[in-house]
């Protein structure tokens, strides 16, 4: 049996994350852009990548190398067509991440987008520090729990309704204490409300090695009225 990621076709899988009540594809471009903008990461690997999940809105002459990882083959066929041209170096990299990490060479920025949720985090984990370059950067966004509102939201989609077995929310504290006893170091936390009523909890984190990313000072991130 197929996992449920595995027979969701790209189309509904990104009809549905734009629809005005998920607005989820913006908000998953924004928090990229604006991390890549905040801290200038020469090399960026995004986690969990679809059909590019906001590089369209990633400066490429900021970011020279893309490491795009996703385990749905036409999700990451259609990441490379959209942008392997875009970027200096593009490495599209079919992986399931709930069996270790992927190999790839370390890089700058580690982008996380409402991917955790669907991953033994203990494990994960264990294995970032080695995906990251040292002072790297990690940011993940998470859907917060809701007492009123289903994990997946409702849409006409109907192959994203299986999401809900496999989805399990992150428990950010529990996150915290294990990327600190790993030597992280959090750098900004936001919590984010949209329209729809669902609440995400956005989190930046410096990997041990405290040597500055080549590419300049880190900037805070500001707040963005774009979701």
């Amino acid at each position: 049996m197929n996992h449920p990621w595995l027979d969701i076709p790209i189309a509904d899988y990104e009809a549905h994350m734009a629809l005005p009540s998920v607005r989820q594809a913006a908000l998953l471009a924004s928090t990229l852009r604006r991390v890549v903008a905040a801290f200038r990461p020469q090399s960026l690997a995004v986690l969990g990548a679809a059909g590019g999940n906001g590089l369209e809105h990633v400066d490429p002459a900021i970011v020279r190398r893309v490491v795009a990882v996703d385990f749905n083959a036409e999700f990451l066929a259609v990441c490379a067509h959209r942008h392997a041209a875009s970027f200096a170096r593009f490495e599209p990299i079919l992986h399931d991440l709930s069996l270790g990490p992927p190999a790839m060479e370390p890089v700058e920025c580690v982008y996380a987008g409402l991917v955790l949720e669907y991953l033994p985090t203990g494990p994960y984990f264990a294995y970032l520090p080695a995906l990251m370059t040292g002072g790297g950067i990690f940011a993940a966004l998470l859907q917060l729990p809701s007492p009123n509102l289903p994990e997946v939201s409702p849409s006409p989609f109907g192959s994203l309704e299986a999401l809900g077995t496999v989805f399990s929310h992150v428990n950010t504290d529990l996150m915290h204490e294990a990327l600190s006893v790993r030597g992280f170091s959090r750098l900004e936390e936001e919590r984010i409300v949209l329209d729809s009523g669902k609440s995400f909890h956005l989190a930046v984190y410096r990997s041990p090695d405290r040597s500055r990313l080549t590419g300049g000072h880190r900037r805070p991130l500001v707040p963005d009225l774009g979701y």
